[in-house]
């Protein structure tokens, strides 16, 4: 039982490798790690917001720039 647990992870991590790698080489150049990496961080990022109940912060910043479009700042009307 043992041995198939390894062998069932050690399959799980090559497919990860396999799979960051083929992103990694179609990404257009200098997106590389971002595109490697993006589902992983994606994943931790909802990890943390399914442990913590807060947003991620993909959300906050989203949730910011449409509050920031319809409350214009003190500054934007001194553009006269």
């Amino acid at each position: 039982m043992e041995a198939v647990i390894t062998a069932l992870s050690l399959l799980f991590v090559l497919a990860l490798v396999v799979g960051m790698t083929i992103r990694a080489v179609q990404a257009p150049r200098g997106q590389r790690l971002r595109s490697a990496f993006g589902p992983i961080m994606g994943a931790g990022e909802t990890y943390q917001e399914l442990h913590t109940g807060q947003k991620g912060l993909q959300d906050s910043v989203i949730e910011s720039i449409q509050e920031s479009e319809v409350r214009p700042s003190r500054t934007d009307g001194d553009d006269r």
